[in-house]
């Protein structure tokens, strides 16, 4: 099967959890690049993943690759033993 590489509007908005119309106003603001096919707009994966990290976004698919800055951080590290007991002075 084939990786798709354009997605329609709704498609687009999907991804990225908003309405269509979100993204109709960030192309036409010139914010995000798409193609006008008659009267449909279709956004590459590669725009799509550049729009949503230049709004602070992440990794948006699973074979993006992230740079270094934008990591996840490591998860802190608990300790053995329970909770820390206070002691109190005698």
């Amino acid at each position: 099967m084939q990786e798709k590489t354009t997605y329609t509007l709704a498609e687009a908005a999907g991804l990225l959890s908003c309405h269509k119309e979100t993204i109709r106003r960030a192309i036409k603001a010139g914010e995000l690049r798409a193609a006008k096919l008659g009267k449909e707009y279709r956004v590459s994966k590669a725009d799509l993943e550049h729009y949503w990290r230049n709004r602070g976004g992440g990794a948006l698919f699973d074979d993006s690759p992230m740079p270094p800055d934008i990591r996840p951080p490591e998860p802190e590290k608990k300790k053995s033993g329970g909770p820390e007991q206070l002691k109190l002075p005698t």
